[in-house]
């Protein structure tokens, strides 16, 4: 798990961020969290499902929308943060998940195929509504295990690119 000391809203606060799960207020909580595009994210945390749009301000500080709610963020440490984004984005399989129950709709990609970071994988269709899902990094695609028209499980691996 990585540690990011954070101050939300002015209120400091300790965030431990894994593969499948979130630790604050030492309090375990099971999340899965899917990039869908330039600072807008899906967010399943138990079984509630949240879009997040998070931008960075002017000053440095990040905000971060959700519910119609608008989060002031601080990352105490951005070097820290630049180098744990850097070094996870860098090597090995990154597996692409569905960020939600639905259909897959289009892919766009086959094994073998040479892909560049947010590059569209392909399109999972949710609740009357189409999600792009791109590239996580630049690489190879290794894995499909999709088709169109395949029915989808929130957190599935669709695709895996190295």
């Amino acid at each position: 798990m990585k540690s990011l000391e954070l101050i939300v809203n002015g209120s400091p606060c300790g965030l431990l961020v894994g593969a499948d799960e979130c630790e604050t207020g030492g309090q375990r909580i099971p999340t899965d969290i899917c990039r869908l595009g330039p600072g807008a994210y899906s967010v399943l945390v138990g079984r509630e499902q949240h879009a997040v749009v998070v931008r960075q301000t002017a000053a440095g500080t990040y905000e971060a929308c959700v519910a119609g709610a608008t989060l002031s963020i601080e990352v105490c440490d951005p070097r820290r943060l630049s180098r744990q984004v850097a070094g996870a984005a860098s090597g090995g399989a990154q597996p692409v998940r569905a960020p939600m129950p639905g259909r897959v709709r289009a892919v766009r990609v086959r094994v073998g195929d040479e892909v560049a970071s947010e590059q569209g994988l392909l399109v999972v269709e949710a609740m009357k509504m189409q999600n792009e899902l791109r590239s996580p990094r630049a690489g190879c695609v290794t894995a499909v295990n999709v088709r169109a028209g395949d029915s989808v499980s929130s957190g599935d691996t669709l695709v895996v690119v190295e």
